[in-house]
């Protein structure tokens, strides 16, 4: 017993613990922004895959768009027997997209293999283009296409026991008359 409360009382060599608990703390912290700064890029390469993705839907539409009427007066519009009927493509967002980012499609998603697992998957695509107004004198309104994406990036950090990361990417291209 007399033992035991000399080694408790002595205080040699008491940094130790501290400084292997300090260590890794920072360890830690380090791993936990490695993963953020991933996380980060991998959801900036797949917001400017989108938009360059939009930007196509957007381009395509430039002959329905601006089919031969003076700029200012133009719309995605057709004249359809009597009336004037929107006419829009818009396009095929996620086989740009695939080409873009290698992903394959599995399912409902559109992954990004790994050799364990996935990096990534996209799903939920949302493509919305909103029109130019058919009237005269509205220059504050472009024709845009809108589109949105469920990004979802497995955690590195915390050994699969943490559920996975999950965003929606929004992300617009606007097509305006140059003069």
């Amino acid at each position: 017993m007399k033992k035991i409360q000399k080694v408790i009382k002595d205080k040699r060599g008491m940094s130790y613990p501290l400084t292997v608990s300090l260590v890794l703390a920072l360890l830690i912290l380090l791993c936990v922004m490695a993963e953020f700064f991933r996380l980060n890029v991998i959801a900036y390469g797949v917001r400017e895959s989108l938009q360059a993705s939009v930007i196509s839907v957007a381009t395509t539409n430039y002959n329905e768009v601006y089919d031969g009427i003076r700029e200012g007066y133009s719309g995605g519009y057709a004249m359809n027997g009597s009336g004037w009927e929107q006419n829009l493509d818009y396009g095929d967002v996620y086989n740009s997209l695939d080409g873009i980012l290698g992903t394959q499609i599995q399912g409902n998603y559109h992954v990004k293999p790994q050799s364990s697992g996935y990096e990534y998957r996209v799903s939920d695509l949302n493509v919305t283009i909103v029109n130019t107004p058919f009237a005269p004198g509205n220059a504050n309104r472009n024709f845009e296409a809108q589109v949105s994406v469920l990004l979802e990036i497995p955690l590195s950090f915390g050994w699969e026991m943490l559920p996975p990361v999950r965003m929606t990417i929004h992300t617009k291209a606007a097509y305006m008359p140059k003069f």
